[in-house]
């Protein structure tokens, strides 16, 4: 798939931001539909903190460890650990592994809760 930079205006403030071929790019590896946001990262960052459950793919996880990263359609990465998890943690061993997950404010900051697969 060709890949290129996209001019496209907020839904949210209107303003015009670029939509860029690393997202793009990132969202296809992570098995996202690449399309372009309807709104512009600053609104979206503001919309990350509604709650609901979220689309995300497994960075790592380590059982041994009782954690791991999930990166979120954004590109950045939260935490989760293995009391977050609804079902069994091995599941998320796999890189790659989508999932679904919430997220909730702690004292060291988000974390990702109620994460399951995502069908």
């Amino acid at each position: 798939m060709a890949f290129r930079d996209q001019f496209v205006t907020c839904e949210n403030c209107e303003e015009t931001f670029v939509y860029r071929v690393e997202e793009q790019r990132l969202q296809s590896e992570m098995g996202f539909d690449v399309e372009p946001p309807a709104r512009c990262p600053d609104c979206r960052e503001d919309a990350e903190a509604e709650p609901g459950l979220k689309p995300g793919v497994v960075k790592w996880y380590r059982d041994d460890k009782h954690f791991g990263f999930i990166t979120q359609r954004n590109g950045s990465d939260i935490f989760f650990h293995r009391s977050g998890v609804e079902g069994d943690p091995a599941k998320f061993e796999d890189e790659k592994t989508p999932v679904w997950y919430e997220v909730t404010q702690t004292d060291r900051g988000p974390q990702a809760v109620n994460v399951h697969l995502r069908e």
